[in-house]
């Protein structure tokens, strides 16, 4: 009697062991969906944020190249101190790329990525 207990225990506990071990494999499964939707909606938001930036910037430069080609009559020298303005841009950004993006990227997708043990651990405080 105690042969057959002992069986039925074991099948028991495997049975638990394996509603946990799925358990824990659809909770890694949700936190990663919520994980990747957050980075991909920081992403999709920023993408749109330089994108506007971006059309404001053309738009302003060439309003600066043609009002300064009328007030000196030479529009090629209005064209061509806006590229030098994004020339010099350019430069400083390549040189302090670092500064402006790598580390505000890693900062934000560390926040998205480790906010669930950021809580917990102020919980616990």
């Amino acid at each position: 009697m105690s042969d057959k207990s002992f069986k039925v225990n074991v099948a028991e506990i495997i049975s638990i062991a394996r509603s946990y071990v799925n358990a824990r494999i659809e909770l890694w499964k949700l936190s990663l969906l919520e994980k990747t939707s957050l980075a991909g909606a920081h992403f999709l938001s920023t993408v749109i944020v330089v994108l506007i930036v971006a059309f404001c910037l053309l738009f302003i430069s060439l309003a600066f190249a043609f009002w300064y080609g009328q007030q000196t009559g030479d529009m090629v020298a209005g064209f061509l101190i806006t590229a030098g303005f994004y020339v010099v841009i350019g430069l400083v950004f390549l040189l302090s790329r670092t500064f402006f993006v790598t580390g505000p990227v890693i900062k934000a997708l560390s926040r998205i990525m480790y906010k669930e043990d950021l809580d917990a651990d102020a919980e616990r405080e």
